[in-house]
């Protein structure tokens, strides 16, 4: 770490890096000089002001105020969607442009093979300096994740951490980024990934959400134990449990506070693009369950999004808000495009157009999938196991969802999940029941990442018809 290095000095480095940028190939147009990744794990987009949550907790305390600030400066997306609900296929699908069934990241700790370069690595490749911490054990070096990033810090990442490393993690991206601006070379591409408010769930000093009493209910054992209680569970010890998910979240904002005003006070703040998004949500019992991996419901799959632009480019796109539904595996395209780079990533379709100008996202359908088997196989964990496919209707916001589990399957049939979200927003009325069929929705491939994902009208997707 250089923390000791002058502020000013840095601020120097910075400006001699900027003026190397703008003679650069990266586009003539484009004024972003640095790329500030930050995704939040397990974060549900309806926890945040931005996205609708008026809860007030411990003084009055907002749940996101900083998260706030950055929709106030820039694009919010109202309706984002990360492609599986748990941390490594969503997360290799932001950063390959790949869906989860194209590059095989489907299983926890192993190590994630794709022979395209992920977006840091063509950042790398381009001569911009990379740098990366990792809060998340299943995303460590030894699986893949440090590829493309020059300095990478995972001494956070622990297996069950207890505690908050939010801040820690904060500070160590800027010690990171002091050492990066030594030797700017063409740009800087920065990712922070914080673990809260993934379980445990743990109350924050002074951001206490949700009643005082926990009416008896312990969060200090663990989830499969806290599972196992779950029906019994009472309304007063839900709002509890939801309530220190609340001040979790409220703490990771505070986390990206100390970041945002340590990357302000380097200089870097001004002409940087910041994204700012999470690898999937959290089910606090709407439907039985507390966790992720098991559902395509949207408390699970919606996501925040934000992405704000440099200074320069913000003209009156500050505190926009996009309506249509978006899939993240666009990201990385749509953040070459904002660099003014001819080139996309995976399957990517760039959203600079919607972002810039308002126009209607080109991507009609946003393909959902979990393909989950438990390391360790007990009955408890085998609870968390699912196989299920699913996709959002961009222009219908229409939703439909197939559970292929051969264990749930009814008379030989995989049983089927149709929304539509501009009427029933939470999910509570199945249209599939009694054999109903979306009309003109499509079914999707087999279990084979081998069957592209090609449109068929009018197929029940109750028969399986694209199985063969």
């Amino acid at each position: 770490m250089h923390a000791e290095i002058p502020i000013g000095m840095i601020r120097l480095a910075v400006a001699l890096s900027l003026l190397a940028c703008a003679c650069s190939e990266r586009g003539a147009n484009s004024d972003v000089r640095s790329v500030v990744w930050i995704e939040v794990d397990t974060l549900r987009a309806d926890a945040l002001g931005c996205y609708g949550n008026e809860a007030r907790g411990e003084g009055g305390a907002l749940p996101s105020p900083v998260i706030d600030g950055l929709a106030a400066e820039g694009v919010l997306f109202e309706r984002a969607y990360s492609a599986a609900p748990w941390t490594v296929p969503s997360l290799v699908t932001q950063l390959t442009g790949l869906w989860p069934w194209q590059h095989g990241a489907l299983h926890l700790l192993e190590p994630i093979d794709v022979a395209e370069p992920n977006l840091p690595e063509r950042f790398r490749k381009a001569g911009w300096r990379t740098a990366g911490v990792m809060t998340n054990y299943v995303a460590q070096a030894e699986f893949h994740f440090d590829e493309g990033f020059e300095l990478w810090d995972q001494e956070l990442a622990k297996d069950g951490p207890e505690g908050s490393t939010g801040v820690a993690a904060a500070e160590s991206l800027l010690g990171l980024t002091d050492q990066l601006v030594e030797r700017p070379g063409k740009g800087l591409f920065l990712l922070l990934f914080l673990f809260e408010p993934h379980w445990r769930y743990e109350a924050q000093p002074g951001l206490s959400f949700g009643p005082e009493s926990s009416a008896g209910l312990t969060l200090d054992g663990s989830l499969p134990e806290l599972r196992k209680r779950r029906a019994d569970l009472t309304a007063e010890q839900i709002d509890y449990l939801r309530g220190v998910y609340q001040s979790e979240v409220a703490g990771v904002d505070r986390a990206i506070g100390v970041f945002l005003d340590g990357l302000r006070e380097r200089g870097l703040d001004e002409e940087a693009l910041v994204v700012f998004t999470s690898d999937h949500g959290e089910e606090l019992m709407e439907r039985g369950w507390i966790g992720h991996t098991r559902t395509l419901h949207d408390e699970l799959v919606r996501v925040p999004l934000v992405l704000r632009l440099p200074t320069s480019m913000r003209a009156n796109r500050s505190s926009t808000r996009v309506p249509f539904a978006v899939s993240q595996i666009d990201l990385g395209a749509t953040i070459l495009d904002l660099m003014g780079v001819d080139e996309t990533l995976g399957e990517g379709v760039s959203l600079a157009s919607t972002i810039l100008d308002g126009a209607r996202p080109a991507r009609r359908y946003l393909f959902l999938h979990t393909d989950f088997d438990p390391p360790v196989r007990t009955p408890e964990s085998l609870e968390k196991a699912a196989i299920q496919w699913g996709v959002v209707d961009a222009e219908s916001n229409e939703k439909w969802i197939v559970d292929r589990h051969p264990e749930h399957a009814v008379d030989g049939k995989p049983p089927t999940l149709w929304f539509r979200l501009n009427e029933d927003p939470l999910e509570q009325n199945d249209l599939s029941k009694n054999g109903a069929v979306p009309d003109g929705m499509f079914a999707l491939p087999a279990l084979n990442p081998e069957v592209s994902t090609e449109v068929l009208d009018g197929e029940n997707p109750a028969t399986g018809a694209s199985d063969e």
